[in-house]
C-alpha cells in the first residue's frame, strides 16, 4: 500500500470517528432529554394528584361545613356587614384643598371641565337609591373613573384612594364609561360641518402650505390581554398583541372619527375599507370644492402610504421621485404631523392606553372611544398639557413599538 493511500486510509478512518463520536453526543442528549422528561412528568403528574387531593378534601371539608357544621356550631353570626373606608381623599382632599395644577396633575383636566362632564352625565348616571346603603354619589363615580383611565392604576388602588371596594370601583367603571360613549361621543367626535370644514382647510392651509385639507388620518396600536382562542389574530408585525384604533384628527389635535375594532395583524388599508368612514365617506366629508387654476379640488383627508389614494385621500408619492413630488411629500409629512402629536396628546393623558389594561379586550374599545371623547373635552376647553406626560409615552413605545407604514407596504 503506498503512502498516500495509507493517508486517505488514516483520514477516513478520522472521519469515520469523528462521525460516531458526533452521534453518541446526539444520542446521549437525546438520552437525557428523554430522561429529564419522565422526571418532569412524574414530577408534574405527583403534583396534580397532591392538588386533585387537596382539592377533593377541601371539597370534603365544605360540604360538612354546610351540612353539618350549622348543626353543631349553631348559627352563624356575621362579623362584619361592611369595611369601614374613608373618603377624606376625595371630601376633604380633592373638592376642598385641590389646586388647578392639582386637578391637572391628577386627573389630567381641570375642575370646570369635570363639573361639565358631571352636568352632562347626572341625568343618565342617577342611581337606584336602595334601602341598604346610599350609593355612590354621581360625581364620585366619574372621578373614580377619570383617575383610573389616566393614571392606569388598579381597580383596588383606586378603591383605596376614593373609600370604596375594588368591585365597586369597576362596576362604576363600566358603568361611566358606556354613558360617556352614549352621552358624549356623538356630540364632541363627529366630522367637520361645511362652516368647521372651511375654518379647517383654511388653517391647515396657512400652516402647511396643503389646500383643502379638513383633516389627518393615522392608526395606532392599543396593548391588550388578547383572547386565547384567536390570539394570533391580535399579534402585531411587532409582535405583541393589539386592536388597532383609527382615527381622523384636525388640526388642533381634536378627532373627528374613531374606528377600534381589528385586531393588531390587520393592515392599515384593510381596517380603512371596513370602516364606516370608507362606507359613508362621501356622507361625513363636505361636498365643497375650491377652484385652483381652473381644477376643481375637493376637501380631502392626508395619509401615510399604507393607505389607498381615493378622491378624497390623498398620501404621498413613493419610489423614484422629482424634486417637485418631494417638496409635496415634505408639506404632506408635515401637515400629517398632527395626526402623531394628537395620538401622542392623547396616550400621554390617558395612561391605561399606554400598557395593557386589566379589563376584558372586548371592552377596550369602549374604553378607547371614552379617552377620545374625553381628549376632546379637553382639548376644546383648552386645558393645561404637561409635556412631561409625553415621556411615559415615549418609554411605552420602545416596550410596545409601533408597526411602520413602510413595513406595511412592504407587505401589502
Amino acid at each position: 500500500m503506498s503512502s498516500s493511500n495509507y493517508l486517505q486510509l488514516l483520514q477516513m478512518m478520522e472521519l469515520l470517528r469523528m462521525n460516531l463520536k458526533q452521534q453518541n453526543k446526539r444520542r446521549n442528549k437525546l438520552r437525557r432529554l428523554v430522561i429529564k422528561k419522565r422526571r418532569d412528568f412524574k414530577i408534574k403528574l405527583c403534583d396534580d394528584l397532591k392538588k386533585m387531593n387537596l382539592h377533593y378534601r377541601q371539597q370534603l371539608l365544605d360540604s360538612y361545613r354546610l351540612s353539618i357544621g350549622p348543626l353543631l356550631n349553631g348559627p352563624r353570626i356575621r362579623s362584619l356587614w361592611m369595611k369601614k373606608r374613608s373618603s377624606d381623599w376625595w371630601l376633604e382632599i380633592v373638592n376642598v384643598q385641590f389646586r388647578k395644577e392639582d386637578w391637572i396633575e391628577n386627573f389630567h383636566m381641570t375642575k370646570e371641565t369635570f363639573e361639565k362632564i358631571v352636568k352632562e352625565l347626572t341625568i343618565h348616571l342617577q342611581p337606584n337609591c336602595l334601602p341598604v346603603r346610599a350609593p355612590v354619589a354621581i360625581d364620585k363615580k366619574i372621578a373614580m373613573t377619570i383617575y383610573k383611565l389616566a393614571s392606569c392604576c388598579e381597580y383596588r388602588i383606586v378603591g383605596n384612594a376614593f373609600g370604596v371596594h375594588k368591585s365597586t370601583v369597576k362596576k362604576c367603571f363600566y358603568q361611566v364609561v358606556k354613558a360617556i360613549n352614549t352621552v358624549l361621543l356623538s356630540k364632541y367626535v363627529k366630522f367637520p360641518d361645511e362652516n368647521e370644514a372651511l375654518r379647517i382647510a383654511n388653517a391647515v392651509e396657512k400652516k402647511t402650505g396643503m389646500v383643502q385639507v379638513i383633516g389627518m388620518i393615522d392608526g395606532t396600536h392599543i396593548p391588550i390581554l388578547a383572547p386565547v382562542n384567536g390570539r394570533l389574530d391580535y399579534i402585531n408585525r411587532k409582535g405583541w398583541t393589539s386592536l388597532i384604533c383609527q382615527a381622523v384628527v384636525d388640526h388642533e389635535y381634536k378627532f373627528t372619527d374613531i374606528c377600534c375594532k381589528f385586531p393588531g395583524s390587520v393592515h392599515d388599508a384593510a381596517v380603512l375599507k371596513s370602516s364606516n368612514l370608507y362606507n359613508y365617506a362621501h356622507q361625513k366629508i363636505p361636498s365643497i370644492k375650491k377652484n385652483i387654476d381652473g381644477v376643481d379640488v375637493p376637501y380631502f383627508l392626508l395619509g401615510d402610504p399604507a393607505y389607498p389614494l381615493l378622491p378624497w385621500l390623498m398620501k404621498g408619492y413613493t419610489g423614484s421621485v422629482s424634486i417637485e413630488e418631494d417638496n409635496f411629500n415634505t408639506y404632506l409629512s408635515s401637515a400629517r404631523m398632527a395626526v402623531e402629536n394628537a395620538f401622542g396628546r392623547l396616550k400621554g393623558r390617558w395612561r391605561c392606553l399606554q400598557k395593557r389594561i386589566d379589563i376584558h379586550h372586548s371592552f377596550v374599545p369602549s374604553v378607547v372611544s371614552c379617552c377620545v371623547t374625553l381628549h376632546n373635552i379637553i382639548e376644546m376647553e383648552h386645558d393645561h398639557f404637561n409635556t412631561t406626560w409625553l415621556r411615559n409615552v415615549e418609554d411605552s413605545d420602545v416596550v410596545y413599538p409601533q408597526p411602520s407604514a413602510h413595513n406595511q407596504c412592504n407587505k401589502s
